[in-house]
C-alpha cells in the first residue's frame, strides 16, 4: 500500500512541473521516486506501479480535454498515455548506476514514442518542457529531448556517492561554459510586431457558431500603432474563409489597406477536399503575399482516426471534420526578414519545429485556445513554446484568440504577456536571429536520439547481464 501511495505521489510530482504550478524541481523528485519504487520488483508490479504513476500524472495534466466534450475522451486519452508510460516497467531495475542509466534512457525513449505514435503522436507532458526557468542555457545544446534525459537522470542521484554527485555538478558547469562557444545569434535587425488577441463571444467548441463574429472582434481590436510593421492574428481569427467569403475578404483587405502594412491572418479556408488551416500574409494593399497550410494535424481535433470507433465512444467525434494537411513549408517575409508560423499543436513535435525554424529570423505561434475554456491548456502550451524558443534561440510572437498572447525572447523568457479572455493589442520589438543559425539541438533529429538512446540501452544491458 505504501508503494502504491509513492507511485501516485510520483505522478503528481511530474504533473506539478507543468502549468498551472510550473515547479521546475518536482519532476526530478518524481523521477527519483519512480525509479526507487520500481527497483527489485516483479514485471507485474513494475507495470502496475508505473501505470498508477502515469494515471496520477496524465489525469490532472490532460483534464483540459474534458472541458466541453465530457469525461470519456479525457479518460481515453489519459489512460492511453498512461499505458505507454507504463512501458518503463518492462525492464528490471536494481539500485545500481547501470539500472539508473537504463531508467533515464528508457524513460526518454518512451517520451519520443509518445511524441510520434499512435496517429502521429501527442507529445504533451514531456519533462523537457519544464526546465526553461532553471536551465534555459542548456536547451540550445541538447534540446527538449536532452533535457528530458537530464531530468529523468535524477534517478541516478539517489544511488550516487558524494564524489559522483560533485562530478555531476562539475559536468553541468562545463556544459554552461560550452554555451559561450555557440555561434552568435545576433543579426542586428529588429522589427515591431503587434499581436491581436480579439477574443470570442463564447468559450468552447462552438466559439465560432455565429459566422464572422470572431473575425469582426479581431477587426475591432486592431488599431493603428505607429511603427508597427506586422500585425498578427491568431489561428481561427477568421472563422469563415478569408479568401472566398466576400464579406470576410473585404474586412481583411480594407483593414490592411487602412493600416498600410502587412497583416498575418489565421483562418480556415475551404477546398474541394475539406477545410484547410492556414496562416495567410496579406500585404498592405490587401493582396495575398504568402500562405502556409498547417501540416502536422492534431488527431481527434483536426482529423478523426478510427472514426467509427471514436463516434461510438463519443458523439462529439461526429463534429470533427477531417482537415486537409499542407505538404510543404512556406516562409513568410517582412522587410526582408523570413519567418515561419507554427499553428497550434505544431509546437509539439521536435522534428517539425526544427524544420520550421531553419532559415527563420523569428517565429510566430498562432493558436486558438477558446475551445479549452479557462483550463490550464493555454498555459501549458505557452510553457511548451517557451522551451522551443530556448531550444532554437529564436524569438517567438505567440498569439491566441483568448490568451496567452505574448512575446518570448530567444531564451524562452516571457518579455510581455497579455491577460486572458479580454481583447488585447500587444506591441513588441522582435530581435531577429541570423537565419543561418542552427543550434546543436536543432541538428539532432529524433532518429539520431532514438538510435543513440537505443545503443546506450543495449550496451548498459550487456554490462548488467555479464
Amino acid at each position: 500500500m505504501v508503494t502504491v501511495l509513492f507511485a501516485l505521489v510520483s505522478g503528481l510530482l511530474f504533473f506539478a512541473g507543468f502549468a498551472p504550478f510550473e515547479l521546475w524541481f518536482t519532476p526530478y523528485l518524481a523521477a527519483a521516486i519512480l525509479f526507487r519504487i520500481l527497483c527489485d520488483k516483479s514485471l507485474g508490479q513494475r507495470m502496475t506501479y508505473a501505470g498508477l504513476a502515469g494515471l496520477s500524472f496524465f489525469l490532472p495534466l490532460l483534464h483540459w480535454s474534458s472541458v466541453y466534450v465530457g469525461s470519456v475522451p479525457w479518460l481515453v486519452l489519459a489512460v492511453g498515455e498512461s499505458l505507454i508510460f507504463s512501458l518503463i516497467g518492462l525492464i528490471r531495475f536494481q539500485r545500481r548506476w547501470e539500472s539508473a542509466l537504463t531508467f533515464s534512457t528508457l524513460f526518454t525513449l518512451i517520451e519520443l514514442m509518445r511524441m510520434k505514435a499512435p496517429f502521429g503522436g501527442f507529445g504533451w507532458g514531456r519533462l523537457g518542457f519544464t526546465q526553461v526557468d532553471s536551465i534555459s542555457w542548456i536547451y540550445p545544446l541538447v534540446g527538449v529531448t536532452g533535457i528530458s534525459l537530464l531530468v529523468s537522470s535524477a534517478a541516478f542521484l539517489i544511488i550516487s556517492p558524494l564524489k559522483t554527485l560533485l562530478s555531476f555538478f562539475l559536468m553541468l558547469g562545463i556544459s554552461m561554459s560550452i554555451i559561450g562557444l555557440l555561434p552568435s545569434n545576433s543579426f542586428e535587425r529588429s522589427i515591431q510586431v503587434t499581436a491581436i488577441q480579439g477574443g470570442v463571444d463564447e468559450l468552447g467548441i462552438n466559439f465560432n457558431e455565429r459566422a464572422l463574429r470572431v473575425l469582426e472582434r479581431h477587426v475591432e481590436a486592431t488599431t493603428y500603432v505607429p511603427g508597427t510593421e506586422l500585425y498578427v492574428w491568431p489561428e481561427n481569427a477568421s472563422d469563415v474563409d478569408p479568401v472566398k467569403n466576400e464579406r470576410a475578404n473585404f474586412l481583411i483587405t480594407n483593414l490592411a489597406q487602412g493600416l498600410d502594412t502587412s497583416l498575418l491572418v489565421g483562418g480556415v479556408e475551404r477546398s474541394s477536399h475539406g477545410p484547410i488551416n492556414s496562416s495567410i500574409l496579406f500585404g498592405k494593399d490587401g493582396e495575398i503575399v504568402s500562405r502556409y497550410v498547417k501540416q502536422d494535424l492534431a488527431p481527434f481535433g483536426e482529423f478523426m482516426p478510427m472514426r467509427r470507433l471514436a463516434e461510438a465512444i463519443s458523439p462529439f467525434a461526429e463534429q470533427v471534420t477531417d482537415f486537409v494537411p499542407g505538404d510543404r513549408w512556406v516562409k513568410h517575409s517582412i522587410k526582408g526578414l523570413p519567418f515561419q508560423s507554427l499553428i497550434c499543436f505544431e509546437v509539439l513535435d521536435d522534428d517539425h519545429v526544427k524544420l520550421g525554424t531553419a532559415g527563420s529570423t523569428f517565429m510566430v505561434a498562432q493558436t486558438n485556445n477558446a475551445t479549452f475554456g479557462k483550463s490550464a491548456e493555454a498555459a501549458q502550451q505557452l510553457q511548451i513554446t517557451r522551451a522551443r524558443a530556448a531550444e532554437t534561440q529564436r524569438e517567438f510572437v505567440v498569439v491566441s484568440t483568448t490568451g496567452f498572447t505574448s512575446h518570448l525572447d530567444s531564451r524562452g523568457k516571457i518579455v510581455v504577456l497579455a491577460p486572458q479572455f479580454t481583447p488585447e493589442e500587444l506591441t513588441m520589438k522582435i530581435t531577429a536571429t541570423n537565419p543561418e543559425l542552427q543550434t546543436p539541438a536543432q541538428k539532432l533529429r529524433t532518429w539520431v536520439w532514438a538510435l543513440g538512446l537505443a545503443l546506450i540501452l543495449g550496451l548498459v544491458r550487456l554490462i548488467i547481464n555479464r
